[in-house]
């Protein structure tokens, strides 16, 4: 067990990093990176991707029923932090009574997890992979995200939340929010 690595996906991501995604029916996201005699080589790693709290893929997150309500959580969801999805990898990392990762490998959100497991866990892990990410956010990059918010929430089909009733979705707004997140990853300099 001293060979294990986590991968730690994007906020668009989910577990399906290397094997083929049985919704989309896609290779995974990262499958050019992970395999036999790929860079992270399943000859030599155990390779682990779970879904991050409260994503769409596996945990329970807004679009399921709050049984206390019979009705879906929509906004009612609660926050949830990059601490809280680390703090749910470190159960599963202790459950598969793995002592320390060789490796905690992640881009943009999963570099932000990659961040807080070396704050939270340092002696838990070897090496970390940290890619595109950012320990903080900046007053400009909080305001892109102010925008992104204001893209979805100024869709006629976001019904203030609760577009799940009606089986709309606020996919323009959606789509503009995208965009605008798309400039903040790149720099005149990139």
């Amino acid at each position: 067990k001293s060979n294990a690595i986590l991968i730690c996906h994007a906020l668009t991501a989910d577990q399906f990093v290397a094997d083929v995604h049985p919704i989309t029916k896609k290779d995974g996201w990262w499958s050019h990176m992970i395999g036999q005699n790929k860079p992270i080589d399943t000859n030599k790693y155990f390779v682990i991707c779970s879904n991050v709290l409260g994503g769409c893929m596996g945990s329970t997150g807004p679009k399921e029923i709050n049984e206390k309500i019979n009705s879906q959580y929509g906004l009612k969801f609660p926050t949830i932090t990059i601490k809280d999805m680390v703090k749910v990898q470190k159960l599963l990392i202790d459950s598969l009574e793995i002592s320390k990762l060789f490796a905690v490998i992640g881009a943009s959100m999963g570099a932000m997890q990659v961040l807080q497991w070396v704050i939270d866990y340092p002696n838990k892990i070897k090496t970390t992979v940290h890619i595109a990410g950012a320990l903080k956010h900046s007053t400009q990059n909080i305001a892109f995200h102010e925008v992104g918010r204001q893209a979805i929430m100024s869709d006629s089909n976001w019904n203030n939340g609760n577009y799940f009733n009606n089986n709309l979705k606020p996919e323009r707004g959606l789509a503009v929010a995208r965009m605008i997140a798309h400039i903040t990853y790149l720099s005149e300099k990139a």
